[in-house]
């Protein structure tokens, strides 16, 4: 089993009505969490520590993520991600079975495992598929992001992820990529220019992504220097893990 670097030891309510919604700004956009009720067509979701309601219609599109042999339908205490418009209406709708609200902190173990001991670990049934509350309990929960990933990984649109499958959802996950190697394998290999610190394009090429980059910036350029030495790497890396 590979050693884990030790570096990485160290980072292991107001309701809103649709009038509110459209009154205050048009103030639409993606809101995920927890369903707190379902009055007729009307949802009401615990979203960033407040109280978000919304709308759906015939035209909603609604994507059950994983429910297998479950009722498709929408209860309190079931999980989504809803895109809302400005007036309150959900255009797209994924909604998931309840999964633990409890943030997930990857463990030092979890960190050194290969994706099949990830996905052995993962797969608490012993049926050799992992599913969404599987995956969402184990290894990645975020009501935002997590069905979205997931059912792009599910290929054959099997509601869960066979090995394959689950190798592939992995290499999208932040805490898993950055734990495959250590901040100065991760620096050596970015670092084009061998000057011994991350240029802003050669760290954008790192992260593999340009949002967010100013942010990501400030916070691992601690000394403002223009360029991210191996130490801030790897102080970076552990907010990459702890933020996951």
């Amino acid at each position: 089993m590979k050693v884990i670097p030790p570096f990485l030891i160290l980072a292991l309510s107001s309701t809103f009505n649709l009038g509110q919604l459209a009154a205050q700004g048009g103030k639409g956009g993606i809101f995920s969490g927890r369903v707190e009720a379902v009055d007729g067509n009307n949802i009401t979701v615990h979203h960033r520590r407040e109280s978000k309601t919304f709308k759906i219609d015939d035209k909603t599109r609604i994507a059950y993520v994983s429910f297998l042999d479950a009722d498709k339908e929408i209860k309190a205490g079931f999980f989504m991600r809803a895109q809302v418009d400005g007036k309150g209406r959900c255009g797209q709708l994924w909604v998931t079975l309840p999964i633990p609200e409890e943030k997930l902190n990857p463990s030092a173990d979890m960190l050194a495992m290969t994706p099949k001991e990830l996905f052995e670990m993962a797969d608490s049934s012993g049926d050799g598929e992992v599913s969404y509350v599987e995956y969402a309990t184990a290894i990645y929960r975020s009501p935002k992001h997590g069905p979205i990933g997931f059912g792009k990984s599910d290929r054959d649109k099997s509601g869960t992820l066979n090995l394959k499958e689950f190798e592939s959802r992995l290499k999208g996950i932040k805490w898993y990529r950055v734990s495959r190697k250590t901040p100065t394998e991760w620096h050596a290999e970015f670092d084009a220019d061998s000057d011994g610190a991350l240029s802003k394009e050669e760290f954008i090429a790192f992260l593999g992504s340009t949002a967010h980059i100013e942010v990501f910036l400030k916070r691992a350029d601690k000394d403002s220097s223009g360029g991210i030495t191996v130490e801030e790497l790897a102080a970076f890396i552990v907010t990459m893990i702890d933020e996951e």
